[in-house]
């Protein structure tokens, strides 16, 4: 059985008792009622379909949290302000003028 430390108001310090000790998991009300509940009658088959599903939501959200990360570096890259340019001084204009003009005068 799970036992919580702190009141109803914020997050909860929840020791869970696993065969190898406590693990100590800190969650808000509802995720904290809803793992007390699950550990209430929780054989050792239950605690490892648990340690599964919570293992596999942990993945996810570090998968998500990536893409999330990924996606505003991109429309950030993506934006005009931020456009590379080389460094240094911009190429003259006018020279590719004047390079043109002089083929045509020497004709």
């Amino acid at each position: 059985m799970a036992t919580s430390k702190v009141s109803q108001r914020g997050p909860r310090a929840i020791a869970v008792p696993l065969s190898g000790g406590t693990v100590t998991v800190y969650a808000g009300v509802k995720m904290g009622n809803a793992l007390e509940e699950l550990t209430e009658d929780m054989t050792l088959y239950h605690g490892v379909r648990l340690a599964q599903v919570i293992e596999a939501v942990y993945a996810q959200g570090i998968r998500d949290g990536r893409r999330q990360v990924v996606e505003a570096i991109g429309t950030v890259t993506e934006s005009k302000e931020l456009q590379y340019r080389n460094p240094g001084r911009p190429a003259k204009k006018a020279t590719a003028k004047k390079a043109t003009a002089k083929k045509a005068t020497a004709k």
